[in-house]
């Protein structure tokens, strides 16, 4: 066989393949721009340190900041800031590196990067002393911000969150989406379509033992099923797992108030870990759902909003003892309340 039958048989084996890569790319962007066809950008655009960040606000009086989840959107929040709306002003962020916010260089993706990034954006916007509540992933950013900015923050909710140190088996998938050329091949072909079924599954595990509702999978799919925001899930895993190893130091010192509201049937955050979190904190409030899993937010709406009620009775009783000498602890904090 001469060298031109040789590159004949490569090429030949070699055409499926190119095919169905080619293939996957134009799907990846056909199903990018229905999304974003049917989920826009949120209106509201503030630029910190060159990373904008989008947000959505709505309601009046004080003001309760939300922060998403791995691979979240302001569109997880919609049902809960709808109901928030009715008497706080709600701004809902999309974290850096996800929806249509940009991503930070080097150490800025990392929740102490990230609460960095929001705290400023806040103080931009003009909204003095915010009520954090951070789902999932959200809340490490949501604790990073309490700890490193403590008189800024009236006080921080935690909503199935991942708040105490873990270990994920990550660290290879986040080297191989960094690679410039290699991460951008994946995430523009292969990831996208294959993403559907078994981000599905992983949205029905966090809605258990509640039913996935449709709305929610197909806004929180779309959304998290674009090329950007998968580059960058596997890094956000894994630096949060470094974050939370020297923030869970400074836990028994946290003197911002927290509601730590879990379900009992969560299977991603196992209720352990929020009870374990619970206990190292000097002033803190726990909430279990008894029914709920791991998506409060999406199926235990009210359970969520009561949390942040009590979050905000909790800061001003914090408020009223600083500004009274010997006024004596708050009965309500250090408690455990079943939802």
């Amino acid at each position: 066989m001469d060298r031109m039958d040789r590159l004949r048989g490569l090429a030949t084996l070699a055409t499926p393949g190119v095919g169905l890569l080619l293939g996957s790319a134009a799907l990846t962007r056909a199903l990018v721009r229905r999304a974003e066809r049917r989920y826009p950008r949120p209106a509201g655009s503030v630029t910190v340190d060159g990373v904008e960040l989008r947000y959505t606000t709505s309601g009046a009086g004080r003001p309760v900041v939300l922060v998403h989840g791995l691979l979240g959107s302001t569109y997880d929040f919609e049902p809960l800031a709808a109901l928030l709306a009715s008497r706080y002003r709600v701004i809902a962020f999309d974290r850096p590196g996800n929806g249509y916010s940009t991503a930070p260089p080097g150490e800025g993706h990392t929740p102490i990067g990230q609460a960095y990034l929001l705290h400023e954006a806040v103080g931009r916007l003009g909204l003095d002393r915010p009520l954090v509540v951070g789902y999932s992933l959200g809340a490490a950013v949501a604790v990073a911000w309490a700890e490193l900015y403590p008189d800024d923050v009236a006080a921080a909710v935690t909503v199935g969150g991942h708040v105490m140190p873990y270990r994920l088996p990550v660290a290879r998938l986040a080297r191989v989406l960094r690679v410039p050329v290699l991460g951008r091949l994946l995430a523009g072909t292969a990831l996208v379509p294959l993403g559907y079924p078994a981000g599905h599954g992983l949205l029905s595990l966090a809605c258990s033992p509640r039913a996935l509702p449709r709305p929610y999978a197909d806004v929180a799919l779309a959304m998290a099923l674009r090329p950007a925001p998968l580059r960058h899930a596997a890094e956000d895993l894994e630096r949060a797992a470094a974050d939370l190893r020297i923030l869970a130091g400074g836990y028994g010192e946290l003197a911002v108030p927290f509601v730590v509201v879990v379900g009992a049937y969560d299977r991603i955050a196992p209720a352990a870990e929020s009870e374990a979190f619970h206990r190292r904190l000097g002033h803190s409030r726990l909430i279990v759902v008894g029914d709920g899993g791991h998506a409060l937010h999406v199926t235990h709406v009210p359970a969520v909003v009561a949390g942040i009620d009590a979050a905000w009775t909790m800061a001003e009783r914090a408020d009223a003892r600083r500004s009274s000498a010997g006024a004596g602890a708050d009965d309500e904090a250090d408690g455990v309340v079943s939802a």
